[in-house]
């Protein structure tokens, strides 16, 4: 028989349990209804209009709109290309952006007084004839640095050895030869040396092999890529005798920097510049994002669809398939990685099917990401062919429903591009979309806005290839901005193509790529809403900065919390930074982390001999004998 005392103890268990599982409930449709609207509340505190964009950094809209951007000492450069619109030249107006330099595009050789207030020539698409010599070496007289990004063609050279002289070329040795490969130099970027050629541990395939001129250079040149020859050594070749790809020579008063291939005529260009800048004197500082990020694109998945294939293949369900494998696996995954938890939900990829996507895996996969701290965004990719509107309103109609106070912020595009999100950016489902992800195709900004208020942001590498070049662009825009985007496409693992979308083939080849960002570490791992901020405070950034007697001061406006920047120096270590901090990247690079919009940077000589043990010390004057103590 049950006590008064016990049966009211039980009761009250039982009220207490009912009232935990109410609160449970609410709290549960709490996280599921505001977790995406939580994880974009911290925002970018400066007004979009402050970002610098290319129209805003080029002289004649400056000139013409009477924009008032210029600060006292503002870098300038002048690029002469014969197309101001194609692709090259487009790299080289990008990159002006991130280093915010003024720019005026000049489509023939200016007159030598028109130039004499840029710091900087660049020299894009632009075809060197024998009568441009002249007004050649008349830049070189003015002390300006130039960077030449394509040499004239290869009997110009041959032929006229005064037009050689001005890229550092003595003499040619071959219109082309084959290298197996490519070494670039320790000193040129902030990860130090690397060499791709066959059997390296950059991806499976032998993508080593290119065709290079093969130039000898001038006395004084300095170089900082090489194509490789297999056993050059056997064949009685020197070192320097290799053909060089980058380099730097001195003409006249005139650092002139040239890339001498194709292979890096691409977007690694924009790094290459920033390299070439960097070793143009004692002490370069150039500002970059600092944001790590992977996405998994179509992950969540919230349908069942493609069972048959993926029960030949697994004995399991897409559902199943996705929570009881790639869920775990994904999360320890980039937990390897070092975090950056980020998930472009995709509802279904067939929308043509009668599968429909379950609540109850929205539910499961919001309170895991909640527990990583993950960003949520929006997925578009299908493997159906509708149109953007019909895709646009069937999430609509799924997510309205599941999450009440839904605000996606972030969204990736899949097959659709930024023309097809801006006719549908009053879309119910895209009207607080401040982040558009998309894939990258050559001649795309990496960052640039939509319109106004909309950031783009391309993704520069693949989770499931590591080649040669994927390498080459990775290290070229870890040193240009501080950046890795990395894309990692669990829709193909839904709806395999073939044996290779199988996941414990992608999974693998994924897991490995960590490697890859140990000479990156100093960086961090972030969120994409992180990135978007870190991103939106680099681009409306502008600085200057002076050096003198060991000590840099930095002016930096438009500034928002915090500010990220890259020094290298030449024999010198940081001693302090006031106004913020600094981490040792490797040898002479740093990175520095500005708390307040004036930062000072002290410096202190590298090799200096310290004070004797024994108390003594050397005279000025070597016939003086020793000072006593």
């Amino acid at each position: 028989m049950i006590s008064r005392r016990n049966y009211l103890a039980i009761v009250m268990l039982i009220i207490t349990i009912f009232i935990m599982c109410m609160i449970v409930g609410r709290s549960n449709d709490f996280i599921i209804n505001n977790f995406i609207k939580i994880k974009a509340s911290d925002k970018f505190n400066l007004d979009n209009s402050a970002l610098l964009t290319a129209k805003k950094l080029n002289i004649e809209n400056i000139i013409n709109d009477n924009v008032n951007i210029l600060m006292k000492n503002k870098k300038r450069a002048a690029i002469i290309s014969e197309n101001e619109r194609d692709t090259l030249t487009g790299l080289i107006t990008e990159w002006c952006v991130y280093n915010k330099y003024l720019y005026k595009i000049y489509t023939n050789l200016p007159a030598k007084d028109e130039i004499d207030d840029y710091s900087l020539i660049i020299f894009g698409d632009f075809d060197f004839t024998k009568s441009d010599k002249k007004i050649l070496y008349e830049f070189a007289d003015l002390g300006k640095s130039m960077i030449v990004t394509k040499l004239p063609d290869y009997q110009a050279i041959r032929l006229d050895k005064d037009l050689a002289g001005f890229f550092g070329i003595d003499k040619v040795l071959a219109n082309e030869v084959k290298a197996d490969g490519i070494k670039i130099f320790s000193q040129f970027m902030i990860n130090g040396e690397r060499i791709y050629e066959k059997g390296d541990y950059f991806g499976s395939e032998d993508d080593t092999r290119i065709y290079v001129p093969h130039f000898k250079l001038s006395p004084g040149y300095e170089v900082y890529a090489v194509g490789l020859i297999d056993d050059y050594d056997e064949l009685g070749m020197d070192h320097i005798d290799l053909p060089p790809l980058l380099w730097r020579t001195k003409t006249r008063n005139s650092f002139v920097f040239v890339v001498g291939s194709d292979v890096f005529r691409r977007t690694p260009l924009i790094g290459i510049l920033t390299g070439f800048m960097a070793n143009e004197s004692d002490v370069y500082l150039y500002p970059v994002i600092n944001a790590q990020t992977i996405s998994l694109v179509d992950f969540p998945y919230l349908s069942d669809e493609n069972n048959k294939t993926l029960m030949s293949l697994y004995t399991r369900s897409s559902k199943d398939l996705a929570r009881d494998i790639l869920w775990p696996n994904i999360v320890q995954i980039l937990k390897n990685y070092g975090g950056s938890y980020n998930f472009f939900a995709a509802s279904q990829l067939d929308y043509l099917d009668i599968v429909e996507p379950k609540t109850e895996n929205l539910k499961f996969y919001i309170k895991e990401i909640q527990k990583l701290a993950g960003n949520l965004g929006l997925s578009l990719s299908q493997v159906s062919d509708l149109d953007i509107k019909d895709v646009l309103d069937i999430n609509l109609s799924y997510y309205s429903q599941n999450l009440t106070d839904k605000k996606f912020t972030s969204l990736y595009l899949g097959s659709f591009n930024e023309n097809d999100f801006l006719s549908n950016s009053d879309h119910e489902l895209l009207k607080d979309i401040t982040l558009v992800m998309s894939d990258y195709n050559e001649g795309d900004r990496l960052l640039d806005l939509i319109n106004e208020d909309v950031l783009s942001v391309k993704f520069n590498l693949y989770g499931y290839r590591h080649e040669t070049m994927d390498d080459i662009l990775m290290i070229f825009i870890e040193n240009a901005l501080g950046l890795c985007n990395m894309k990692v496409d669990i829709g193909r693992v839904i709806f395999p193509n073939d044996k290779f979308d199988e996941w414990n083939n992608l999974s693998l080849i994924w897991s490995k790529g960590d490697t890859y960002f140990n000479e990156f570490s100093v960086f961090d791992m972030v969120s994409v809403s992180e990135m978007e901020k870190r991103i939106r405070r680099f681009l409306a950034l502008d600085y200057t900065y002076e050096y003198d007697n060991n000590k840099i001061d930095v002016n930096i406006s438009n500034f928002d919390k915090e500010a990220y920047f890259i020094l290298s120096v030449y024999d010198k270590n940081i001693d302090s930074v006031e106004n913020g901090t600094f981490k040792k990247i490797r040898e002479n690079k740093y990175l520095i982390k500005a708390t307040d919009d004036n930062l000072h940077i002290k410096l202190k000589e590298e090799k200096i001999l310290g004070k004797p043990k024994n108390n003594r010390s050397i005279h000025h004057d070597p016939y003086a004998g020793e000072e006593q103590p």
